[in-house]
């Protein structure tokens, strides 16, 4: 199970190879498929969402999560 605390543990870790944060915004989409792509070649990876390249967690907004 992921809890708050390992969230805030990788997060304070920052991106690398297996790590990526998106803002979840409105070029979500096309990168995020580009990350699970990259991903895919490599030995896999973490995303998450609605965390900005500060480390700094901003959510989701939920008008925004629909993508198709």
């Amino acid at each position: 199970m992921v809890t708050i605390k390992k969230i805030k543990h990788i997060i304070s870790k920052g991106e690398g190879i297996s790590i990526e944060f998106k803002k979840a915004g409105k070029q979500l989409l096309e990168n995020l498929f580009e990350t699970v792509c990259a991903f895919l070649n490599r030995k896999g990876g973490e995303i998450l969402l609605g965390v900005d390249d500060n480390k700094n967690i901003i959510g989701i907004d939920d008008n925004k999560t629909e993508i198709f």
